[in-house]
Parts: C-alpha cells; sequence; structure tokens
C-alpha cells in the first residue's frame, strides 16, 4: 500500500503536493494547540498566547484551504 501511496503522490502536480503537505502540518498545529488549551495550569499569559497562535493558524488555515480548492479544481479541469 505504500507503493500506491507513493505513486499516487507523484501523480500529484508539486504545487497541489507542497499545498498538501503544509495543510497537514498546520492541521497538526491546531491540534497541538487545543491540546495545549486542556492544560489545567495554564497562567492567564499562557492561555491568551495559545489562543493567539491557534487564531492565527485557523485564519493560515481558511486561506491555505481556499488555495488548494483552487489547485485542486485546476487539477480537476485537466481530466
Amino acid at each position: 500500500m505504500k507503493v500506491l501511496a507513493q505513486k499516487e503522490k507523484a501523480r500529484l502536480n508539486k504545487t497541489l503536493l507542497v499545498l498538501l503537505n503544509e495543510l497537514e502540518e498546520e492541521c497538526l498545529k491546531v491540534i497541538k494547540l487545543s491540546e495545549g488549551l486542556k492544560i489545567e495550569t495554564l497562567t492567564d499569559e499562557q492561555m491568551e498566547d495559545i489562543l493567539s497562535d491557534l487564531s492565527a493558524s485557523i485564519t493560515h488555515l481558511k486561506v491555505h484551504s481556499e488555495q488548494i480548492e483552487r489547485v485542486i479544481e485546476e487539477e480537476l479541469d485537466k481530466d
């Protein structure tokens, strides 16, 4: 299955592959930040820092998702 996944990735255009990798990283960052909010011993400053970072990540995800959507549509239109 790993070989098949590599072949599928090779078929994706490089821009889409880069955007998907960046999206994956940002999603993992959001998960990490949201998990951090569950820590009961956070100071107010730590909470503010996490929330600020989370807000920035969510904004980045929104913009990034729009870019990926356009590239995916372009790929689908090629066929």
